[in-house]
């Protein structure tokens, strides 16, 4: 196939460097509005070939891809469709889908280009296509959203081009999927920026050193909180009802855990507590944590390959690193990495292999 990425930044950049891996893909044109993404992506190697017309991007395109901002989706999409080939697929990546893809499907009206909404559940805090990556969307979920008027032929081309990516195909209705990932995404990014937002404010009026305080947990917590503001912007917008209704159920959650609290009803909180973590443990993927999940802290020394050797000299035992992060000092040459393993046996293992190594390690329960 001959596919179109129209906006190339980070997830149109890393999708140019998965497609060109891709067996079902023959040739990738990029298109960006900004020359200078564009550029990046070229060098990059996510593309074939590179043009500033937008209508050339498209021409005798299988695939179009729109990884533009929702605002600009029907416009962009009403440029391209008349140059795609017949029987073309039009598609996007935004989070949104059910004002995008009534918008693509506006577009499309009276060609023989037909419209499958998509969006891989990947991607980074970081953006622009000097961060893209080709392994970007391997064993992610792509959702595809279909409507009662999508072409199965063409539903069936995206679900293959997702699979030969390495991304795991869900179908679901587009206004199911903006109610679920309002969920699983959008009330997390607002949760992440609104605890941000507080400390922050806690820290210039009461103490400065407050955020100097901030472990793994509160900086895992606000991870995203470093996302794109403009980007986010666009998608409260777009997704407001859905958002709003799934901020309400969870105002209600915590207005709920205030009371256990105010109360102390210990046999309530252990229940949500309990049913919180069999629930994580229980998310598909990666099989879920059977026992207790220690944490090792390890100073980490000031020297070139210092991360590689403590990662393999745990994972040489047969231990699985749950999860990892890396905390710096404020001169940035010094830090303490945290490693997450699944229960005190190997916690103990890790540490006496870490320490025979010449690492210092601290080790709490996670």
């Amino acid at each position: 196939m001959r596919v179109a990425i129209i906006g190339t930044g980070l997830i149109g950049a890393s999708l140019g460097l998965a497609f060109r891996r891709a067996e079902s893909v023959r040739t990738v044109v990029g298109h960006d509005a900004d020359n200078a993404n564009l550029a990046t992506a070229l060098t990059k190697g996510a593309l074939d070939s590179a043009t500033t017309n937008l209508t050339d991007a498209a021409e005798n395109a299988d695939v179009v891809v729109l990884a533009v901002p929702p605002s600009v989706i029907e416009r962009v999409a009403e440029a391209v469709v008349p140059h795609m080939a017949d029987g073309a697929v039009l598609t996007d990546v935004g989070s949104v889908k059910g004002e995008v893809v009534a918008a693509m499907e506006r577009a499309v009206a009276g060609s023989n280009v037909h419209v499958v909404g998509g969006h891989p559940m990947a991607g980074s805090h970081e953006h622009g296509p000097e961060t893209a990556m080709a392994d970007m969307f391997v064993g992610a979920t792509w959702l595809l959203t279909p409507t009662a008027s999508t072409d199965q032929a063409a539903l069936d081309r995206m679900t293959a081009l997702v699979a030969d990516v390495g991304a795991q195909p869900v179908v679901v209705d587009p206004k199911a999927h903006d109610l679920l990932v309002a969920v699983i995404s959008h009330v997390p990014q607002l949760t992440a920026t609104t605890l941000m937002t507080l400390a922050a404010e806690r820290a210039r009026k009461e103490d400065a050193r407050l955020l100097l305080l901030a472990g793994g947990g509160f900086r895992d917590a606000t991870r995203v909180a470093a996302s794109n503001p403009e980007m986010w912007l666009q998608i409260c917008q777009e997704n407001s009802e859905a958002i709003v209704q799934v901020l309400d159920e969870y105002a209600a959650r915590i207005g709920q855990l205030r009371m256990m609290l105010h109360d102390f009803d210990s046999e309530r909180l252990s229940t949500m507590l309990t049913d919180a973590r069999e629930a994580r443990n229980a998310m598909p993927g990666k099989g879920g944590v059977s026992g207790q999940l220690v944490e090792l802290r390890v100073v980490i020394p000031d020297a070139p390959g210092a991360i590689a050797d403590i990662t393999s000299t745990v994972s040489s035992l047969g231990i699985n690193i749950e999860d990892i992060g890396i905390d710096h000092a404020p001169d940035g040459k010094r830090g303490q990495m945290r490693l997450a393993v699944n229960g005190f046996e190997a916690a103990e293992k890790a540490h006496e292999a870490l320490g025979a190594n010449g690492y210092e390690v601290l080790e709490r329960a996670s």
